[in-house]
């Protein structure tokens, strides 16, 4: 605990905090998001988790074939083998965390039951023993993580009630604490990255609900390593300095969210284009002479600019015709 214990000294360089004002802004659209996909968001959000487990086990290195990684995820294939049965449990392990991380608690006893679940074809994981100087207690050598771990838990849930530390910054620093506490016997790497993952969603990322996290990981592998293990520098002594690793990180959420409104512009395109298809079918469809106002009482839902941009279309194709001016005017229909 010793980054989020020290926090009261972090001091949050100008850049950073421009960083995070635009991150905030982009978060202001988490609603518009949601609403604009609809009915189409748990699909998307399935995708995402279908990419997330494959990268992930990309990162782990399990040793599956293409097809078979392939059948696990997209077809809940049943596993064959104990790293099947881990990118297994992975995937389910997400598919939980998005569909209920504002539920997600950082509790000791759900994170080692998360990790014993991944990994339940192996031997149980268990907490480790301290070796002194990771708690607040730095006297009492063997100690549980687990203690560690709860009373890293009590200052974040402290802090977050306070509203006294910025959460983002908040949550990558409780990360660094975690990601070198190593809590248990074995399996933390994996561990961390799946604890990571919770941490954005609960900070309100939400851009990674449509762009895989993992993915964009596994093209930077290298470069999150590097700034993680700089950021992990004298982390025993209590000297760590975060301030690298948060500038890497929070660039990396507006490359998210960046991509994120790529993804729901072009599915507000897709969808406006499958509108002007409906409404092309509506008009060859009706009598030969036919008015706007028509068209408008048959798709009541549709809007003026849609209706406009199939008439347009279909009249360019030649199926159809004005017969005069105006928002009165009638057509006809050609062909």
């Amino acid at each position: 605990m010793n980054c989020i214990s020290k926090l009261d000294h972090y001091i949050i360089p100008n850049d950073i905090v421009v960083t995070l004002s635009k991150i905030y802004r982009f978060i202001g659209n988490n609603e518009f998001y949601i609403n604009t996909l609809g009915s189409d968001l748990n699909r998307v959000i399935d995708t995402t988790v279908q990419k997330d487990a494959y990268f992930l086990s990309k990162i782990l290195k399990l040793d599956i074939s293409e097809a078979r990684a392939r059948l696990i995820i997209e077809k809940n294939s049943s596993p064959r083998n104990k790293e099947e049965n881990t990118l297994y449990n992975l995937k389910d392990t997400l598919s939980a965390i998005q569909q209920k991380f504002q539920l997600v608690s950082l509790q000791s006893n759900e994170i080692f039951n998360m990790v014993n679940y991944i990994y339940s074809h192996y031997n149980g994981i268990k907490f480790d023993l301290s070796e002194g100087g990771q708690s607040l207690l730095q006297s009492q050598s063997n100690k549980s993580k687990r203690l560690i771990l709860e009373e890293m838990n009590d200052i974040i849930s402290l802090n977050l009630r306070s509203e006294k530390f910025e959460k983002i910054t908040l949550f990558l620093n409780y990360f660094v604490d975690f990601y070198n506490l190593r809590p248990f016997v074995s399996k933390n790497e994996v561990i961390s990255l799946v604890i990571l993952y919770q941490l954005i969603l609960i900070a309100d990322i939400n851009a990674f609900k449509y762009v895989s996290f993992f993915e964009m990981l596994y093209f930077d592998f290298s470069n999150f390593t590097d700034q993680l293990c700089k950021a992990s520098v004298n982390w025993k002594e209590g000297y760590a300095q975060t301030t690298e690793f948060v500038r890497y990180f929070l660039n990396l959420v507006i490359k998210a969210y960046k991509q994120t409104d790529k993804i729901i512009k072009d599915y507000r395109f897709d969808s406006t284009n499958k509108k002007v298809d409906n409404i092309e079918s509506t008009i060859l469809s009706m009598k030969s002479v036919f008015t706007k106002e028509e068209i408008r009482i048959a798709n009541p839902y549709v809007s003026e600019s849609t209706i406009n941009r199939a008439l347009i279309s279909l009249r360019e194709q030649g199926y159809i015709e004005p017969l005069g001016k105006g928002r009165s005017a009638k057509w006809i229909r050609k062909k």
